[in-house]
């Protein structure tokens, strides 16, 4: 999968989108970026602090796959914004980040279509 060209699309979905970006297991970047105008309310330490933290998450989640099969997708608000996490392929996160108005339930669809489209290619 063209991690860039995914995390590209997906920013061109909704204005409303701050930030998108992919994470390895290890909590290392890959590729993303914000949209243009946009500021990270985090500190640059703080990033990399929450991808860590993000991935830990999405591992516990995985210990309940047995029982409730595969996870889809994660939404976190916070009082500034949304973050929406959603696993890749080879245990890679897509991390994305909205504002906090934003019509989070048909940004999601259009990124789940994106993903099965990006996946199939």
């Amino acid at each position: 999968m063209d991690y860039a060209k995914l995390c590209s699309l997906v920013l061109g979905i909704e204005t409303q989108i701050r930030g998108v970006f992919v994470y390895n297991s290890n909590g290392d970047l890959l590729t993303g970026g914000m949209q243009n105008g946009v500021q990270s309310y985090l500190p640059s330490e703080e990033l990399s602090k929450s991808a860590h933290n993000t991935i830990l998450r999405w591992n516990t989640r995985e210990l309940l796959y047995p029982f409730l099969g595969f996870g889809k997708y994660s939404l976190t608000e916070y009082e500034k914004i949304k973050r929406i996490t959603f696993p890749l392929d080879s245990h890679k996160l897509l991390v994305v980040g909205t504002e906090i108005e934003a019509e989070h339930d048909k940004i999601i669809k259009k990124i789940l279509q994106l993903i099965e489209l990006k996946s199939n290619e």
